[in-house]
């Protein structure tokens, strides 16, 4: 067992082969009680320890979460409350795994209803070890109050299925499939995967929301990061919530404010998929790496993204811009600590070993429109 969090405020007696589920929270005192009411109905047949993170909240979020929990009746479950002052839903989440015990991490968003078998199907993906992630289907609490445009823009608010084609969402009886992405909404992760992660000194390369600043990402980095690590990650029809969204997020002012600031996210992805694929196949990344240069050369679009595939490719890394540097040493020590995975050891594994690093390279959950030319994506 992991000894808890400095921060907890109650201690946690959950046995490693449980799930710990992260609530990471901002304010949320006016939604917080309904999201707890939806967790404590979840059924499991294994232990199970509630995390509420508070992150940096100036309401009473944190009482209010308690004295919620305490309402359900619950007693099969045991909750906890954990303070951190660091603003960046990446930072919450990352103080969320710190105080965690069980081997199967479970991401709840404050707004996130969960069904009532979503631990037990999240328990039973994760029993497989090569998988590192898993996530499924969300539906809006309120379908009513939809604008139009929702409907064709729901990916931005993790609403819908992370597909970006149609013919590759699972049909029945295959309720399964292997994804390159997956949303952080619901996110069912590998304890010991994800904590490893949270020890590397450039990850997280991407906050995600701090405060009133909707920024976004974290959790495309997480996916691009266990695929590096050679984890599958999974859909399954069978994880489902609901995403009780507040009406000033149907406003579209603020659809346009998420929205633009998807760019800097999908920049760094970006940034992880070209260091990835010069890792993979250096001599090839190179070649087009090359080509590249001398093209944007001819159209007079040279510029410092230009030059990623070839210097990743060459190992230079001391050419590299700052962000880009803090990725490529992301994944220099992702590769370096990788393991192929045991089923026989998995309930058991310590935080540094992870499986092989597969030869794959993670894509983005229905990015925009880009220029293929100027884009920081190989594979859009």
């Amino acid at each position: 067992m992991i000894a808890p969090h400095p921060n907890t405020e109650t201690e946690i007696h959950v046995s490693p082969n449980g799930v710990s589920v992260i609530i990471c929270a901002h304010n949320s005192a006016g939604r917080i009680r309904s999201t707890i009411e939806r967790v404590a109905r979840c059924r499991a047949e294994f232990p199970v320890e509630i995390i509420l993170v508070d992150n940096g909240s100036t309401d009473d979020t944190a009482v209010l979460a308690a004295q919620c929990w305490s309402a359900t009746g619950n007693d099969c479950f045991t909750f906890s409350v954990v303070r951190e002052p660091l603003a960046g839903l990446a930072f919450a989440r990352r103080a969320g795994v710190r105080a965690a015990s069980g081997d199967t991490i479970v991401f709840c968003d404050d707004d996130n209803w969960l069904r009532e078998d979503y631990l037990l199907h999240a328990k039973r993906i994760m029993a497989d070890p090569s998988v590192g992630a898993a996530g499924g289907c969300a539906t809006p609490t309120n379908p009513e109050r939809l604008p139009a445009w929702f409907y064709t823009f729901s990916w931005g608010f993790a609403v819908g299925v992370p597909f970006e084609a149609i013919e590759r969402i699972p049909e029945p009886p295959n309720t399964e499939c292997a994804v390159e992405a997956l949303w952080g909404a619901g996110l069912v992760v590998r304890r010991d995967a994800i904590a490893l992660l949270y020890t590397l000194p450039n990850f997280p390369a991407l906050t995600g929301r701090k405060n009133a600043a909707l920024l976004s990402g974290e959790d495309l980095e997480i996916s691009a990061c266990l695929a590096c690590a050679g984890y599958k990650l999974i859909f399954s029809h069978a994880l489902r919530f609901q995403h009780d969204l507040a009406p000033e997020r149907f406003e579209l002012a603020y659809a346009k404010r998420l929205f633009a600031n998807f760019g800097a996210g999908f920049r760094m992805l970006g940034y992880y998929h070209k260091i990835i694929d010069a890792a993979d196949r250096p001599a090839r990344v190179a070649m087009i790496g090359l080509a590249r240069i001398v093209k944007h050369v001819l159209v007079w679009k040279l510029n410092r993204d230009s030059l990623l595939s070839l210097l990743a490719a060459l190992r230079l890394s001391s050419l590299l811009t700052a962000d880009q540097r803090r990725i490529y040493d992301t994944v220099r020590r992702i590769r370096s600590r990788a393991q192929p995975p045991s089923r026989a050891n998995t309930e058991s594994a310590a935080m540094e070993r992870l499986p092989r690093a597969a030869k794959r390279r993670p894509a983005m959950i229905s990015p925009p429109r880009v220029d293929r030319e100027n884009s920081d994506f190989l594979s859009y």
